[in-house]
């Protein structure tokens, strides 16, 4: 767990981080406003989700600060909400605990899976036997209560080889590009900001600023449950996954 010092240390730098993006993207489109930028385009929503009266008045202020410096005037308020936050976490009631998966049911037969990493401060990426059971749980929840038969989700980590080892040839065949946008205020864009122990992930976030771009795009894919199933059993506990 993290020391409250660590937690609002964290908190400042994923802000710091949110406004050096808002500056940046707005210089790259010059249409977007800053507070466009940082509303939709930065890691502040993923940040601050339950705090949207702070969230709108950093928005506003980015639009009419005179320069970039301006907005460590809300630092202040930041940490008060943020030390609030680590005394009384903001708990998912979507996830049942311990749960790294969960899943909706979208149109007709289709699962869409959401993701999340409950195995902090290590991945569940790195545990191939608590992956190849929960996948398999999802599916036999959406097959049981809603009929489901085809696995479908749209996450950055559609770009990522270790996540990808889960799924068989047919998920990978059909990997595409998502059609809302190279950026979005959720986390099946901005999970990749956030590392392992549930901290800024400092490589993805300075990639983002030097280029502009998220260094995994949010991709979207699918395949049955039959084909996923047969592939998850050839999954060993030992296997190598690659990073």
């Amino acid at each position: 767990m993290l020391s409250p010092e660590d937690f609002l240390s964290n908190a400042e730098e994923a802000y710091l981080f949110s406004v050096d993006i808002a500056w940046d993207q707005h210089r790259r489109y010059p249409e977007l406003s800053r507070g466009t930028c940082l509303r939709c385009r930065s890691f502040l929503y993923t940040l601050l989700t339950a705090e949207g009266d702070f969230f709108g008045k950093a928005c506003e202020l980015a639009d009419s600060a005179p320069n970039r410096r301006t907005m460590n005037s809300l630092l202040p308020e930041l940490r008060i909400l943020m030390t609030e936050r680590f005394k009384h976490p903001v708990v998912s009631s979507d996830y049942a605990p311990g749960n790294s998966f969960r899943y909706t049911q979208t149109s007709g037969n289709l699962c869409y899976l959401h993701i999340r990493n409950a195995k902090i401060p290590e991945s569940f990426l790195d545990d191939p036997v608590y992956v190849v059971k929960g996948l398999n749980a999802i599916m036999n929840q959406a097959e049981s209560f809603h009929s489901c038969t085809v696995l479908y989700t749209a996450t950055w980590l559609n770009a990522h080889n270790a996540f990808l080892h889960f799924f068989p040839k047919e998920w990978k065949e059909n990997l595409r590009n998502t059609l809302d946008g190279e950026i979005g205020p959720t986390m099946g864009w901005q999970g990749q900001f956030i590392n392992k122990r549930g901290l800024l992930n400092r490589a993805t976030a300075d990639y983002y600023l030097k280029n502009g771009v998220l260094l995994y795009q949010r991709l979207e894919s699918h395949c049955s449950f039959t084909n996923m199933r047969e592939h998850l059993k050839k999954i060993k506990p030992d296997m190598c996954i690659l990073k």
